[in-house]
């Protein structure tokens, strides 16, 4: 059980100020990934506060980039970050939670149906291949997924034109070399967000428009992207 005086405090600390039912379910949801955890990997993170600032601080940290009522997915949601915390401190969202691994996603979806968000859903498989999913979402979310230029390719695809991908970064160091893949799939970096959490670790929110339809031959398959990134 998480101290709720604690979270609430560091939630605070970037601008969230979070209803008691909430932190309710931000305190279930730990519970919830600590039991699981037992069973299959889903986080090396289970000390209460670190999880706290490491999963639900670094999670949130990027909720203000969001514009209000997007449609988002959320791509590579693993053990449900971000999309977990962002449906419970953002209920105006509609979210999707994509992961190629179908335990991690079938226990996202029913932690979402035990908390009640039903602004949660989720969807099993490799983003390059969810062509259902192209220029769906008004933002698309990745946190802790892959380099910059290849998510980049792999979110563009999902995006309405004039959506905006919200990365999550340690900094901003791969900005440079993800110039080209930016020009050839019409994004267009907007802005950063940077700072630090609560135990001093350096975090960066980048934030990236898209300005045109994505040319139809991308994305590639995934053992290309990886192996010859724009």
């Amino acid at each position: 059980m998480l101290q709720k005086q604690f979270l609430k405090s560091v939630l605070n600390g970037i601008n969230l100020e979070p209803t008691d039912e909430q932190l309710g379910k931000l305190s279930a949801y730990f519970d919830m990934v600590v039991e699981k955890n037992k069973q299959f990997n889903l986080t090396a993170i289970t000390d209460e506060n670190d999880f706290v600032v490491k999963h639900y601080e670094d999670s949130l940290f990027g909720a203000s980039e969001i514009p209000v009522g997007a449609r988002v997915l959320d791509i590579g949601c693993g053990g449900g970050f971000p999309c977990v915390p962002l449906a419970i401190m953002r209920p105006d969202l509609q979210i999707v939670g994509l992961d190629s691994t179908a335990k991690k996603v079938v226990f996202v979806s029913e932690s979402a149906r035990a908390l009640g968000l039903d602004n949660l859903t989720t969807v099993a498989g490799r983003a390059e291949e969810q062509r259902v999913m192209y220029g769906v979402f008004d933002a698309v979310t990745a946190r802790a997924v892959s380099s910059l230029p290849v998510l980049l390719e792999l979110v563009a695809p999902m995006l309405k034109v004039g959506g905006r991908f919200v990365a999550y970064k340690t900094d901003e160091m791969e900005l440079a070399q993800a110039k080209n893949a930016q020009k050839v799939l019409n994004l267009q970096f907007d802005h950063s967000k940077v700072g630090t959490l609560s135990n001093g670790e350096r975090r960066a929110i980048l934030v990236f428009k898209k300005t045109g339809a994505t040319p139809p031959q991308y994305p590639r398959q995934y053992g290309t992207i990886k192996k010859k990134p724009l």
